[in-house]
């Protein structure tokens, strides 16, 4: 595991269009921390909802620079971050190929208390059922990594509550 984990770090930056990184921010219940994005042109998905991260500094691990993003963006200090799913995007309609490196950060009530946004025009801390219901306004990429996080954390009497209930 640790190899393939030190190969796709390893990949080559050369042909890649943007390599950025993502953290699942969730906390028991299970609840997951969405950021809503700029209305402004040349930020991506402007005005949907997304995972906060950005953007990977030449030479920069995905580790450090998730730990940098989360600093920048919600001044705070990773204690813990453990790698979920990396994945290459071919967007052919866009013609643009990018890297994602995903993680975990599991947040405690405190720590989200201290929170302070500086990137977006808003954040939510939301269940499964409430991401689903704006699933047309969620980053396409950032809901099925969700999805599959939350498959993982719970059973589905757990995670996953009819909607309206």
């Amino acid at each position: 595991m640790a190899q393939s984990r030190a190969a796709a770090e390893a990949a080559t930056t050369d042909t890649l269009d943007l390599d950025s990184v993502s953290a699942v921010i969730w906390m028991q219940g299970p609840r997951y921390l969405l950021q809503h994005r700029e209305d402004r042109e040349g930020v991506a998905y402007r005005n949907w909802w997304s995972l906060f991260g950005g953007a990977r500094e030449p030479g920069e691990t995905g580790d450090a620079a998730l730990r940098r993003e989360l600093l920048e963006e919600l001044d705070f200090q990773v204690v813990e971050c453990m790698p979920l799913l990396g994945c290459i995007f071919d967007l052919c309609f866009e013609g643009l190929k990018t890297r994602k490196i995903f993680f975990t950060v599991e947040m405690t009530q405190a720590e989200a208390d201290g929170l302070v946004l500086r990137e977006g025009q808003g954040m939510a801390w939301l269940r499964f059922v409430e991401i689903l219901a704006r699933a047309d306004r969620i980053v396409p990429y950032d809901l099925g990594v969700i999805a599959l996080h939350n498959s993982r954390v719970g059973s589905g009497a757990i995670c996953v509550e009819e909607v309206g209930s």
